[in-house]
């Protein structure tokens, strides 16, 4: 089957739907540890605590630059980018959100 112009802007509006989706509830998640972690007896004191603070910390502004709904897609290609609204500027910041949270968890 080929797949019409209509078919792949629905396709890319249910995956950015589920990307935010799930970048939302990232985002809740990683902030919940981070305050569960300065809530605690030990804080920031144990190496453990450091790595999981560091590692939510990279998963926040990861999913940062990823719960916007495309937003921030430039809009000369809302043609066939869902609620494509933005500008260059605002295409670069969320992929440099995007890379610079997901390389952070690698180290």
């Amino acid at each position: 089957l080929i797949a019409t112009g209509v078919d792949l802007i629905e396709a890319g509006k249910v995956l950015a739907i589920i990307r935010s989706s799930s970048a939302i509830v990232s985002l809740i998640s990683s902030s919940a540890l981070v305050w569960m972690i300065k809530r605690s007896r030990a804080s920031f004191t144990t190496i453990y605590n450091r790595i999981l603070l560091g590692m939510a910390i990279s998963d926040i502004v990861m999913s940062l630059g990823a719960c916007l709904f495309n937003f921030t897609a430039p809009s000369d290609g809302s043609y066939y980018v869902w609620n494509a609204s933005g500008n260059q500027l605002t295409c670069n910041i969320q992929g440099f959100m995007s890379l610079a949270g997901t390389s952070s968890s690698l180290f």
